[in-house]
């Protein structure tokens, strides 16, 4: 049975509370190196880039109405834990919190897509993992 016009999807708010959290610690990591004096500001900035990237993920799968939105759920699931791993000594448990919010809006969303958008959505998780972890690696 189809929802109704304008009910709200059950993975908004877990997708808006992972994208919230993201850019609450972009903004504290910014903060953070800004504090220590830290030289390297390509690195910061380049992280600080990538880290928004998939906040605006989370937020798009929000934002989406259509069934598709399990792919930018995906992106941002992968892309926050894997990033968490790399960076648990310092922002890594706000991001992995960030990244449950993620797992859980985008196991709801993966309920009404199709196979093809579920397997997007993964492999782009996968991708933003590997891409968190090469950009680490850089800098």
């Amino acid at each position: 049975m189809p929802a109704p016009a304008g009910a709200r999807s059950p993975d908004v708010v877990p997708a808006s509370i992972a994208a919230a959290i993201t850019f609450v610690t972009v903004a504290l990591y910014i903060a953070l190196i800004v504090s220590q004096g830290e030289g390297d500001v390509a690195g910061v900035v380049v992280i600080a880039i990538y880290l928004a990237g998939l906040g605006a993920c989370a937020l798009a799968g929000a934002v989406r109405t259509r069934s598709d939105r399990v792919i930018p759920l995906g992106i941002a699931t992968g892309g926050l834990i894997g990033a968490a791993v790399v960076s648990l000594f310092s922002i890594g448990l706000l991001l992995l919190v960030a990244g449950v919010f993620g797992l859980v809006a985008w196991i709801r969303a993966g309920m009404g897509a199709s196979r093809s958008d579920q397997l997007v959505g993964g492999i782009g998780g996968v991708v933003a993992a590997l891409g968190f972890l090469a950009v680490a690696r850089l800098f």
